[in-house]
């Protein structure tokens, strides 16, 4: 995930990317979709939409304690991306620098809808 160049100041994968070999470790069903060069670089096939899902799920519950159940047949954000994506916008209507009482609304068209549920961590 080479993406540090593009990401936002506040993304919280912009110098650190995720760790696939911790979250194999800790996630069963991240680990199936993991693959160890002879070099003994842990990667993951990123065409592989399963393995995309098991990331984008496992990063949801390890960094946000989100349980979600994404279709295949629906889009499957990166989690990083998306992350940007809410920084954006948090920049555009001025989250940062206002008073945090002031209730803002937007929408997000073209988004998709999956069940989720927090856990604790």
């Amino acid at each position: 995930m080479a993406l540090s160049k593009s990401m936002h100041a506040r993304n919280r994968y912009k110098d650190k990317p995720p760790d696939f070999a911790y979250l194999a470790s800790k996630y069963p069903d991240f680990k199936q979709h993991i693959h160890i060069n002879l070099n003994g670089r842990v990667s993951l096939n990123f065409k592989d939409p399963e393995a995309v899902r098991a990331l984008t799920c496992t990063l949801l519950r390890e960094d946000f304690g989100l349980s979600i159940d994404i279709p295949l047949e629906r889009l499957i954000p990166t989690v990083p991306l998306r992350l940007n994506y809410i920084h954006w916008v948090e920049d555009l209507i001025g989250h940062q620098d206002s008073d945090k009482n002031t209730v803002r609304r937007g929408i997000d068209i073209g988004s998709k809808l999956s069940k989720s549920s927090k856990t604790s961590t």
